[in-house]
């Protein structure tokens, strides 16, 4: 009789129709109340309605009156659609304990870490899936994804190529197949396989985000800007598909740059998410008042006060107002000390000048928190030489040690090393498609080539990559042994490229100073010099000096001159800029960060 009726609310529950089944289950409750099964239907039922609290209960009931494994995957789903991570991890955790064989707890588990990316260890859930079951299309596709994420690219491609050999429908391989032919830069081919995973996915801005980039990759900037809106019609409050799109139209100087954070604040007058890199933009293209508007207008709306504030410091502080800017940023800790509003806080107090102590005590806390951190490790070494600790600044920034000039061989195939720079020299001009610098990098006057490097095929840049290895290798074998250090205390003796990209300045081009947040090792390599960079010092690499105003300003205090083929290589959390360039010569190089290879 139970058995019946509990079949009868599963039925409901196929059909999608929740609250018949909620209604057939309330029937039999007394009868089922200590039945895991009967527990079971009622949390999908519950969470089916939205009812989150009544479903989270019932899922626990059904597990605490017998364990079951898919019920813990589906309570570990029901976790991991609110992102509680940790949570459906430990549940998905249990439920491989009681059952290593259960397919939907390993694969939905790899999707997990594949959304935290914890990348390897998802990657070998996907692999321990498909030895169970070869053919599982959801495990391929996952595993695809993973190495995608990963780097490799050419796995990724066969992967989701093998997927669409069995499915030729399959939304998902068709765009991962089109993000892998557009980093391995075949904009064109990706074109097509995103346009024919939009057709199966139209409503997704996922799809529609990776079809815009593979049109700008391929230069089909109008097309490219269709894309991008038609992404925002679907996702209009999603803040990162905002910052891609006016990203883009920043470089190609569209004129509704910036609009749809306008339009964003408007239906959400206040809002941080929108209002913090409306203002950050306005402010690195110099239009601080305009900065402060956005930032106070969302302030006096009610928006988030701590991010706001926080931002507000920011701006005051770029603006030569170092007093509020403290006083913002103190506010912004007192409401909630997040790492990036002490951040905020340690440098609003080293640019007024007030405290040097307290900025090295709070960014010393920092380092030890996060120490993998190259913001904070550039932060808490300018404290350091704010507060004359020679020895402990000199410990990070011992330039003799931690820069180094190589230049590149030959590679074969090519007479000389000019055959072969001036090949590269030609294949990355056709990759410099945009007509000016991103705003929210640090170049001025000059482009950048979009998407990651060294992940083109094309036979030159390949080449160039195994160069640089060349010389990477041997030097990051000769670094220091010092466990308690940023650079050395990383070293794995091993290496991978994190990113990597080309960049052409032309007159009064520039770098501010800045440093790497994303790398571990960075470096700049010299395709083109002007002569006059030789006799002068305009485009010199330059070390130490802070890319943010202060009352009291510290210079660079190291310089290193730009040498055709040579490759010059630093921590990524030194600050470095270049001076500018006076001549209408080009300067092109290719910087590229690296990571520690971890096993």
């Amino acid at each position: 009789m139970l058995a019946q009726r509990l079949q009868r609310a599963a039925d409901f529950l196929q059909a999608s129709e929740f609250r018949q089944a909620l209604d057939a289950l309330t029937e039999i409750e007394s009868f089922g109340a200590e039945s895991a099964d009967f527990w079971q239907l009622l949390a999908l039922a519950h969470k089916g309605l939205g009812q989150l609290k009544d479903a989270e209960d019932s899922f626990l009931k059904s597990v605490q009156l017998l364990p079951q494994p898919h019920v813990l995957t589906n309570l570990a789903n029901f976790y991991r659609q609110q992102r509680r991570h940790e949570a459906a991890e430990t549940r998905y955790q249990q439920a491989l304990e009681l059952d290593s064989s259960h397919l939907p707890a390993r694969v939905n588990y790899g999707q997990l870490l594949l959304e935290i990316k914890q990348l390897a260890t998802s990657a070998q859930q996907f692999a321990a899936a498909l030895e169970q079951k070869p053919g599982h299309l959801n495990a391929q596709i996952g595993l695809a994804q993973a190495s995608q994420q990963l780097g490799d690219q050419e796995n990724a491609l066969a992967l989701f190529q093998k997927v669409l050999s069995i499915d030729n429908n399959n939304a998902a391989a068709l765009n991962g197949l089109g993000i892998a032919l557009k980093t391995l830069g075949q904009g064109d081919e990706a074109v097509l396989k995103l346009q024919r995973a939009h057709q199966l996915a139209p409503h997704s801005a996922e799809v529609l985000l990776n079809l815009a980039s593979a049109l700008a990759v391929a230069d089909r900037p109008e097309e490219a800007v269709v894309a991008y809106e038609s992404m925002l019609m679907r996702d209009p409050d999603n803040p990162e598909l905002h910052a891609y799109f006016n990203g883009y139209l920043g470089v190609i100087r569209h004129p509704d740059y910036l609009r749809s954070y306008d339009e964003a604040l408007e239906r959400y007058p206040g809002d941080a998410r929108f209002a913090v890199p409306l203002a950050r933009r306005h402010l690195l293209e110099n239009r601080g008042q305009d900065a402060l508007h956005v930032l106070e207008t969302a302030l006096s709306k009610g928006g988030e006060f701590a991010p706001l504030k926080r931002e507000l410091s920011h701006v005051l502080r770029e603006q030569g107002e170092f007093e509020q800017a403290v006083e913002h940023a103190r506010s912004a800790v007192n409401a909630n000390s997040t790492p990036a509003s002490e951040s905020e806080l340690a440098t609003a107090v080293m640019a007024a000048g007030v405290d040097y102590q307290e900025a090295q005590a709070l960014l010393t806390s920092l380092v030890e928190r996060f120490p993998a951190d190259q913001g904070l490790w550039a932060l808490y070494a300018t404290a350091l030489r704010y507060t004359d600790n020679v020895t402990a600044y000199r410990s990070l920034v011992d330039y003799d040690t931690v820069i180094q000039v190589r230049k590149i061989t030959c590679q074969q195939d090519y007479a000389t090393l000019e055959d072969f720079l001036d090949v590269i020299r030609q294949s990355l001009r056709s990759l410099h498609i945009t007509k000016q610098h991103p705003v929210e990098q640090s170049m001025l006057h000059g482009t950048q080539t979009l998407d990651d490097l060294f992940s083109r095929r094309e036979r030159a840049i390949q080449q160039l990559r195994t160069a640089l290895s060349e010389q990477l290798t041997p030097l990051i074998a000769a670094l220091p042994k010092q466990i308690d250090h940023p650079l050395y205390g990383r070293n794995t003796g091993e290496f991978s490229f994190s990113n990597s990209w080309s960049v052409r300045l032309w007159r009064d081009g520039f770098h501010k100073n800045h440093f790497h947040s994303q790398g571990w090792l960075s470096s700049a390599f010299y395709l083109t010099v002007p002569p006059e960079v030789a006799q002068g010092g305009e485009g010199w690499i330059k070390f130490g000096e802070p890319g943010f105003r202060a009352r009291e300003s510290l210079p660079a205090d190291y310089w290193v001159k730009p040498i055709e083929g040579a490759l010059v290589v630093f921590p990524s959390y030194l600050w470095h800029g270049t001076e500018p360039l006076r001549t209408a010569s080009e300067r092109m190089t290719v910087g590229y960060d690296v990571l520690p290879a971890t096993s």
